[in-house]
């Protein structure tokens, strides 16, 4: 399932919302972030914790999109966050532990 896409949803200060929470690649591919409705006007700034080994990112759009290429050099869980900005600064989505197990996260099968 290469090429997969997640929708993610912001409203300040610190709501976030990812649809799908996990992204399953079974392959080499892309993961495109796009904002949800596209009409927002914030914009990405970075996805974060994903090991640079396997996975890149490139913003696009002037930050309306964010992709990350996934080498699939390695299988298993990897949860990640996001950082938005908005009118009033940067925001970061939070879990409570980067292990993987908690969406969001992107699982190569």
């Amino acid at each position: 399932m290469p090429d997969q896409t997640v929708k993610v949803t912001f409203t300040s200060p610190s709501t976030f919302a990812f649809d799908p929470e996990t992204v399953p690649m079974t392959a080499a591919g892309k993961i495109n972030f796009h904002r949800d409705p596209g009409s927002s006007t914030w914009t990405f700034v970075s996805i974060n914790s994903l090991p640079s080994t396997q996975f890149t990112s490139t913003l696009t759009g002037n930050g309306s999109e964010i992709t990350v290429n996934d080498a699939h050099s390695s299988t298993g869980d990897f949860g990640y966050t996001v950082t938005v900005n908005d009118a009033t600064g940067n925001h970061t989505s939070q879990v409570a532990n980067i292990t993987g197990t908690t969406p969001p996260m992107i699982r190569n099968l």
